[in-house]
């Protein structure tokens, strides 16, 4: 039989800091974290859906995005010149 505990904030041992997840944590299917404030995510995350804002990432790795890609920078892209040209070399 599985327990509960029931608090309302989770600190550190000396009360000044965030407790430390030494083997992580997991957040149930259908249920929601939620971040007011800064996330700080390392090594390899696995994600089902994400909704942010404001998100700087270093690797984004995904099946699909949703959107229209207009808020997106430092993409190598090519001109539409080059694009036809390539078309046509390869054609």
């Amino acid at each position: 039989m599985a327990s509960q505990v029931r608090v309302d904030q989770i600190t550190n041992l000396n009360g000044d800091g965030a407790p430390e997840l030494v083997y992580g944590a997991t957040v149930p299917s259908g249920a929601t974290l939620t971040a007011n404030g800064d996330l700080n995510l390392t090594g390899v995350t696995t994600v089902g859906f994400l909704t942010t804002q404001n998100a700087i990432v270093g690797i984004v790795t995904a099946g699909s995005f949703v959107g229209d890609g207009s808020g997106l920078t430092g993409l190598q892209v090519l001109g539409e010149a080059k694009a036809i040209a390539f078309a046509y070399l390869q054609g």
